[in-house]
């Protein structure tokens, strides 16, 4: 079945807008077909004055067989007008998503009650090359502006100029966390962006994260990272940037949560979450599980099922540990699994094979490099990053004096079940949006790297209830998920690394906590891009933990899930 998107765009003066409905019947080379329900998800009210609209459609089946559509031939727009009503319809376009033909039909005329309908033929060329504008605002504080925002677009062939960019959906756009896009239609193709210019007339600072730019027939991004204020008042007192084309910009959407208000089973107090290639692998309160990624999580499971590929690790049984072992957020990495521990004594890093979860093969006692002095006695996460295998982790708080401590692997150590494996690399101090502040984060629970050298971070804690106020002391105003782009990093075991944030911060609006109620936590996190996967209830890259404590009885778990836009 081949994908379409189609384009309609309304006039741009008075009453040219409407609210009635529309079908359009497409007469193609190889078949034919009618389309309505026009609904753009991105626009609450469509098919208003000066709309870029985007729909998708489908192409439709012979029997069994998904028909291609061929080469348009015409189309009919039926515009099912109230009496006196109508709408200035400027032009449809149609574009196959796999082929990336696009078809454009001028119309530049009225419909009305008494005449409902046009046909058109296309083009002989295209007349439109279609941009859509995704516009990130930063969450620092009085990120958000009220002022008129221009924005130069500039490609090897062409540029294109907006003296007042407007979200057509957002009657409030550029405040605090928003994501605004628009639909642009260039006469002329600007072919291969190099750089924009925004700016804004000074009618109060912004911090802008950055800009994307999707060509909408070809699908082919620009990014332009930002992560900087326009404004008199602050950092360098301009008010516009030239910005010129960087690397990608990784902004999150939550999807869902699966499970959610899961039972006690083995879903009661989660701490960790990582996978390898085919597996999950959790930690909860003293064990250990790992199901294969087919395996509904949604299920009860309380025991081991190797026929279904099920094992659990009881650790204080199997490892011959303390019956107080925490077990904090995990990773996997070159075919073993590293636990974090934690309990009356020295927190330490057991490592497990990811062929056997029963047989701790190695751990490593961790002390504080400074003063040789231990962990706190909750060593709750660690990461590695898959680029180079070096292994992040920190104190139960991260600042300015206690930073993330980042660590070699000796893998022939572990291999010959040694418990010295850990080589101190360098430490990482973390800085805010605006780099004039070091992040300051204290129940740090869990950690996980992308593949593309991005550090994503879980904190937060439940709080005991409602302030005498009656509004929710919120623990978690500072807690929720912080991602930072790790640069590439050299063996210095006495220096320090400056990392910024450098996408959507902890208060970003996706990586707020998704459920109400001030006993929720956070806890491990992942990336595992599961789109096709065939994970039951779950997709999306990011995936995290989060449990609602209530402080007695069992924490029910909401395992949150997030795409990558």
């Amino acid at each position: 079945m081949e994908k379409y998107k189609v384009i309609i765009r309304t006039g741009d003066f008075k009453d040219a807008g409407t609210d009635a409905g529309l079908k359009i019947v497409v007469e193609g080379s190889k078949n034919k077909i009618t389309w309505d329900d026009f609904d753009d998800v991105n626009d609450s009210d469509d098919l208003e004055r000066g709309d870029i609209n985007e729909y998708d459609k489908k192409s439709a089946f012979l029997g069994i067989i998904p028909q291609d559509l061929g080469d348009i031939k015409q189309l009919t727009v039926t515009y099912s007008a109230k009496k006196n009503d109508s709408w200035y319809l400027c032009s449809v376009s149609i574009i196959n998503t796999s082929t990336h033909k696009q078809w454009d039909f001028i119309a530049n005329r009225w419909l009305t009650n008494k005449k409902p309908s046009i046909t058109l033929t296309p083009s002989s060329v295209p007349i439109y090359t279609y941009y859509k504008v995704f516009i990130y605002t930063g969450e620092a504080d009085n990120a958000g502006t009220d002022a008129k925002v221009h924005l130069n677009i500039v490609g090897n062939k062409n540029s294109y100029y907006l003296s007042d960019v407007n979200d057509p959906n957002d009657s409030d756009d550029f405040e605090a966390g928003d994501i605004n896009q628009l639909i642009i239609a260039s006469e002329k193709d600007l072919g291969d962006l190099k750089q924009i210019t925004i700016g804004h007339n000074n009618k109060g600072g912004w911090y802008l994260d950055g800009v994307k730019i999707v060509n909408m027939k070809t699908n082919q991004e620009w990014n332009f990272p930002v992560y900087r204020w326009l404004s008199e008042s602050d950092d360098d007192g301009k008010i516009e940037r030239t910005v010129p084309v960087g690397k990608d910009m990784p902004h999150y959407k939550y999807i869902n949560t699966y499970p959610k208000d899961r039972e006690p089973g083995w879903s009661e107090e989660l701490n960790g979450v990582c996978h390898d290639d085919d597996n999950w692998y959790f930690t909860q309160k003293g064990t250990i599980w790992k199901f294969p990624v087919k395996h509904d999580l949604n299920n009860t499971c309380k025991k081991e099922n190797e026929s279904e590929k099920i094992y659990k690790c009881v650790y204080e049984k199997d490892c011959h540990a303390s019956v107080k072992s925490h077990l904090g957020d995990i990773d996997c990495y070159n075919g073993y699994l590293f636990v974090p521990v934690s309990d009356d004594g020295t927190p330490y890093i057991a490592v497990f094979s990811t062929n056997d979860i029963h047989t701790r093969v190695a751990r490593h006692f961790m002390t504080l490099p400074d003063d040789k002095s231990s962990y706190s006695q909750s060593l709750g996460w660690l990461a590695i990053n898959p680029k180079n295998g070096l292994l992040f982790t920190s104190d139960g708080s991260i600042g300015k004096k206690k930073p993330i401590y980042v660590y070699s692997i000796d893998f022939d150590a572990i291999r010959a079940g040694k418990n010295d494996f850990l080589t101190l690399y360098t430490r990482i101090n973390l800085r805010n949006e605006e780099d004039d502040d070091y992040v300051e984060r204290d129940w740090m629970q869990g950690g996980c790297f992308d593949d593309q050298n991005h550090l994503f971070l879980t904190n937060g804690a439940p709080t005991n209830g409602p302030t005498t106020s009656g509004i929710h002391n919120h623990a978690n105003k500072k807690g929720g998920i912080t991602v930072y782009e790790i640069p590439p990093l050299s063996k210095n075991p006495n220096g320090t690394v400056l990392v910024k944030v450098s996408a959507r911060s902890n208060q970003c609006h996706a990586f707020r906590f998704q459920f109400d109620g001030y006993r929720n936590e956070p806890e491990g996190i992942t990336y595992w891009d599961l789109d096709g996967k065939k994970a039951p209830g779950i997709s999306g890259q990011l995936h995290a933990i989060m449990i609602d404590n209530n402080g007695s009885g069992d924490d029910d778990l909401y395992f949150k899930h997030f795409k990558k836009i």
